[in-house]
């Protein structure tokens, strides 16, 4: 199974620990549950007085925020993975956002919010 994470980082320890949390979880999905979460990170570094304000990091797996002004803990990331992928297999109509994978490797995304 395939979903795709989007975290909303800024220039800070909590969105540091963040990213590196849910790369963790996402090793850990992919071994043991064969789910492949693809992350696709977005810095706001640009803009530090903005993204002060924005609550980062926000962390928006397969179109719905999950978490969002803390470091989620690897545990806390899988089981909202977890719980994702089965509303998904009894609801059909969530499906990954629009995307182009090509050798594995995500090339673009789109996603409302």
């Amino acid at each position: 199974m395939l979903l795709e994470a989007i975290i909303f980082i800024g220039l800070d320890e909590i969105s540091n620990n963040a990213l590196e949390n849910l790369r963790e979880a996402s090793e850990i999905l992919l071994k043991e549950y064969g789910v492949k979460l693809i992350i696709v990170p977005v810095n706001t570094w640009l803009d530090p007085l903005n993204s002060s304000i924005k609550s980062l990091p926000t962390i928006v797996i397969n179109g719905f925020k999950a978490f969002s002004g803390y470091a989620p803990t690897v545990d806390d990331i899988k089981e909202f993975v977890l719980k994702t992928i089965k509303l998904k297999n009894r609801r059909k109509d969530l499906q990954l956002p629009a995307g182009i994978l090509k050798e594995d490797i995500l090339t673009a995304s789109a996603i409302a919010l």
